[in-house]
């Protein structure tokens, strides 16, 4: 699940149980650190909720103490040394400074949460700390993947996807195949080759079609391609497939974003080596980096 939701779920959990979690959030770090300055984690009365501000060296100190710090009512700055002689004895040799504060339902980072969360808008938020300059952040919306085609090999890219947190839809004509036990926690969209204009796309996105139906991919490919949102297009097939498939895609439809085969070379057999790859090469896509541009070391 991604980080944001998984907080603002357990945000709005604690607030309906009337109680205020605390939040923690790396505001600056010095040296070697695991997160960057906006990592946030919750702690509520049952403990680690979501998120995170390390590799998991500083969380148990901070559930400890994240009650204790802020029971003053006042936002409090707390620093971790994580040298070999440091207070957590990790010898990572940075210092990571923490912003303690209780984390309640009308702060303006909780409507930041909701904006993104639920209506996945790209929100600026200021985290202000006693003695500091403020922390300006943007927050955006868990990046998309729809999957086009809902077959077995489907699983594990689902499954690869969702525990890097991204927003995953499955797209597939077959009801059968369309099920929460499935897919957990995905968006299912039952789309025959009629209704492809109503495909989840949204800026940025990325699309991998992999239905092993020649027809199906070549109406879902088509309507993807007309389409100028998706930063990514990853057509699963051999390169004769994917040959006769083109034949039928309108040849005014640009393909500089097709990527077939789609996935990285990284060697392997069966659906899960196959979704490793599918999943490697979207998720440098997602963080813009353009593996094309790189040399074999």
């Amino acid at each position: 699940m991604n980080e944001l939701v998984a907080i603002h779920r357990a945000a709005k959990a604690a607030w309906a149980r009337g109680e205020t979690p605390v939040l923690a959030t790396v505001l600056e770090t010095r040296g070697s650190s695991y997160r960057k300055p906006g990592a946030r984690m919750l702690v509520t009365a049952d403990g680690w909720q979501g998120g995170s501000i390390s590799g998991g060296c500083l969380e148990a100190d901070v559930v400890r103490r994240a009650a204790w710090l802020v029971s003053s009512g006042e936002a409090v700055v707390r620093t971790y040394d994580t040298s070999a002689d440091g207070e957590v004895v990790l010898g990572c040799g940075g210092e990571v400074d923490v912003l303690f504060e209780s984390f309640r339902a009308d702060s303006e980072l909780a409507r930041a949460l909701e904006a993104v969360v639920t209506r996945r808008e790209v929100v600026r938020v200021t985290v202000a700390a006693p003695g500091r300059a403020p922390l300006v952040q943007q927050l955006t919306p868990a990046p998309r993947l729809v999957v086009c085609g809902a077959g077995y090999d489907a699983l594990p890219v689902h499954a690869m996807a969702s525990t890097l947190g991204w927003d995953v839809h499955v797209v597939d004509w077959r009801t059968a195949n369309l099920t929460a036990a499935r897919f957990p926690g995905a968006t299912l969209h039952v789309l025959a080759p009629d209704a492809l204009s109503r495909l989840p796309l949204e800026a940025g996105c990325a699309v991998v079609v992999m239905s092993h139906h020649l027809l199906y991919d070549t109406q879902v490919l088509t309507a993807v391609l007309a389409s100028p949102l998706p930063t990514y297009v990853g057509l699963l097939g051999p390169k004769k497939r994917t040959a006769e498939l083109l034949e039928s895609v309108p040849a005014s439809l640009s393909r500089e974003r097709l990527r077939s085969p789609v996935g990285l070379p990284l060697g392997g057999e069966g659906p899960a080596a196959v979704a490793l790859s599918i999943v490697s090469e979207v998720h440098a896509a997602f963080s813009g980096v353009d593996l094309r541009l790189r040399s074999p070391a």
